[in-house]
Order: C-alpha cells, then structure tokens, then sequence
C-alpha cells in the first residue's frame, strides 16, 4: 500500500456477494499470455463448474497451438456437462480500466494514458463489426465509481450521455482525462474489491451509476495497472476482501458465470526477468511483486501479464489485444 495515512472508506458489502456466489470459477495456466484456455461456467444453484474448452473436453490449447499442460480442461464435479459451450461472434466490447492512483503511480498512469488510445485502434481494426460499439468505464483503485472528474479537470459531460465513455471522435481526449487521476488517492488500494463492487447489480442497474456500460453482447476486457499487491493485510486492514478464487467467481458472475467472457490484461509486479530496479520494490520505485492479482489473472482462460516498470505500455497492450479478438470470435451469451 502507499505511504500516506489510512482512508477510512472501507467497503464490506462484497463479502455477501461472495456468500451468495460461493465458488470458484475455474483456473488458467501459469503463463504469460493465455488464449483458448479452459471455459467454465459458475452455476450458483449447483456450486460446482460446468467445464469444457473451445474444441474438445481432454485439455486446452495454448498460444502455440499444443496443449497447455498447466490447464486441466475442467472438473467433472456437480454441474459439470463434459459439452463445449456454444460460441457466437460478439457485438459489443466493454472495457473496465483499473488504475491505481496512489502517491507512486504518476509514471505509471502517464504511460496508460499514452497506449490506451493505440490498444483500442488495435482492437477495432480487428473487430471492424464492434468498431462503434465499445464501452470504456474508468475506475480508481479507492472508489467503485467510475471517473468523472481528476483533480486537474471535470471530464464530464462524456458524450455518450453516461458516466463511462463510449468509441467516437472524443474518445482519446475522454480517456486522456479520466486516466489522469493524480496521486492524492487513497493509499489503502483495493482494486479487485472496487472492481468487483462496480459490477455489482447495484451500480450497473437501472438506478446505478454504471448503467449501461456492461452488455450481454460481447466480453468483458479488464485492464489494470498497478505497482503494488492487493493483499488484505492483518495488522491495517488494508486491501480487498476475499481471496483470488473469490475474485474471479465475483468478476465472471457479471458475465452469467462464463470466464471466458472475461479478458484481464494486468501490468503487475511479476519476478525477474523484468524493468524493475534489481531491488524489484522499495516502497516508491519499482513494483511490489503480485502473485494474488497475477493469480487471479491467469485464472481467465484469456489473460495477459505485463511489466508495470516497462518504458512503455503500447507493445505490450497491442499484443494483448489478440486475447480480446478471441474472446470476441468465441463468445458465450449469458
């Protein structure tokens, strides 16, 4: 966490949601770039998985073409149908960015600001059919609302009318504000809790701050940066409810309890080799090493880990985009 004396907003609602969900939504390979990994659907009624992957039930295939030998394919416990889902070709694109926006992240949040921009281009010239049809909600690592406003402007009126921003002419502009959050965040980070909390029926409903922004018509693509761990630490408290397992059941509940409707791109602390100084972190430059948030990334059959201490993010986000075209060509409606 930051260096900054503790916030006193702590949010414990996510933990009924859990209670209510109750299990765990599949795992994805130890790698650093997952693409056609295992499926699985999370069937509160059931408490079990329901498990295949894209072309067979035996394993998954990795980037390369053979089988990924860290992904099991799925459980055959309760629920469990042993059938590949049937895919579609999506419509629609949501786009949840998560920034951390504590005291050590303004080079950070300057080189997101920079690439996003060039990811999103990358993805529509990929998916010419969903090129109008994207949806990019920004969120702060201390609130479950999306950015309206940084300390250096008001970013609203969007023009898409809403609290998130939608593909257009002023996109780029949008983003460049939103993504500008500053440093004077609240030290007490908790990206998976605020994230799981703006995909809530709470805030995505009707009367909520987010409506709108999610779709049954296409994936959901999480990009989060940020250079320390979400960790719930003993002695402050600091850190998001829950643990990974709980994370991503949370998340793809969103998407009806599909995983594999869920890409999650994180630059994340991750072990050498890496841009870090050789002390990896010390409390201001470099990032804290992250296996929970990495854990829970590679829990999604298409994911991506990245160097959160890179020159730049744009080679990274541009090759990332390849797991959202997958999930796009292999997308299973709620």
């Amino acid at each position: 966490m930051g260096v900054m004396g503790r916030g006193d907003d702590k949010r414990l609602g996510v933990l009924a949601l859990f209670a209510v969900l109750g299990c765990r939504a599949g795992e994805g390979g130890g790698f650093d770039f997952g693409e056609g990994g295992s499926t699985g659907v999370i069937d509160p009624t059931l408490g079990g998985s329901s498990s295949g992957t894209d072309e067979t039930t035996g394993g998954s295939e990795s980037s390369d073409g053979g089988e990924d030998e860290s992904t099991d394919g799925g459980s055959e416990d309760e629920g469990t149908t042993g059938e590949p889902p049937p895919t579609v070709q999506c419509t629609t694109l949501d786009i949840l960015v998560v920034v951390d926006n504590s005291d050590t992240m303004a080079e950070e949040q300057a080189k997101l600001t920079q690439a996003l921009p060039q990811f999103i281009a990358s993805v529509q010239s990929q998916l010419p059919d969903v090129m109008g049809s994207i949806h990019v909600g920004v969120l702060a690592t201390d609130s479950p609302l999306f950015v309206t406003a940084t300390p250096a402007a008001t970013c609203t009126p969007y023009a898409s009318g809403a609290n998130w921003l939608a593909a257009g002419e002023t996109l780029a502009t949008e983003l460049a504000c939103a993504t500008s959050l500053g440093v004077a965040g609240d030290p007490d980070e908790r990206p998976m809790q605020m994230t799981i909390e703006a995909l809530s029926p709470e805030q995505l409903g009707t009367e909520g701050f987010h409506d709108g922004f999610l779709r049954e018509a296409g994936p959901l693509v999480i990009v989060l940066v940020t250079d320390e761990e979400d960790d719930l630490e003993p002695e402050t408290e600091w850190g998001s409810e829950g643990d990974p397992a709980d994370w991503v059941t949370a998340i793809a509940a969103s998407k009806g309890g599909w995983v594999q409707d869920v890409v999650v791109l994180s630059l994340v602390g991750h072990d050498k080799p890496n841009a870090c100084p050789e002390y990896q972190w010390n409390g201001v430059d470099g990032a804290e090493l992250a296996p929970r948030l990495i854990e829970f990334t590679e829990s999604f059959p298409r994911h991506a880990v990245g160097d959160p201490c890179a020159m730049e993010y744009t080679t990274f986000l541009n090759a990332a985009a390849a797991q959202v075209v997958e999930a796009c060509g292999n997308y299973v409606e709620p």
